[in-house]
């Protein structure tokens, strides 16, 4: 294959690539490591919720279950109870626990008390 005068070669082009604004690739992953970190670091700083307690993550698993029923068209507050509590007895301590602990904000929490459909209560949380 000819080339034209001028013309650079393929592992010249792949160089020119690997670079953006003259940093080689492993400048930009140093400097796109340190951007996490202090954004990290900087919501932490700012107050990015708290350890979910015990209660916050009952009243997630209470409400998340009552929105559930509600989407299968069980309103009977009895049998939502009823429900709730077999879930919880199968599942709720493990659910629960792991929930326990994690990074919680306010706004989350007021978030899933208003929720009325399972999705909202999935965005709240995310």
């Amino acid at each position: 294959m000819r080339r034209r005068p001028g013309s650079t070669s393929l592992l010249r082009r792949r160089r020119s690539v690997s670079t953006v604004a003259g940093c080689p690739r492993r400048d930009r992953v140093l400097w796109l490591a340190s951007c996490l970190a202090l954004v990290g670091g900087a919501s932490l700083a700012a107050g990015c919720g708290h350890p979910a307690s015990r209660d916050e993550c009952e009243a997630i698993f209470k409400r998340s279950a009552e929105i559930e029923l509600r989407a299968q068209n069980v309103v009977d507050p009895k049998v939502v109870e009823e429900r709730t509590a077999a879930v919880r007895d199968a599942r709720g301590k493990e659910l629960i626990d792991r929930c326990v602990g994690r990074r919680i904000t306010d706004a989350a929490m007021a978030c899933v008390r208003q929720a009325s459909t399972p999705e909202q209560v999935d965005r709240c949380l995310e």
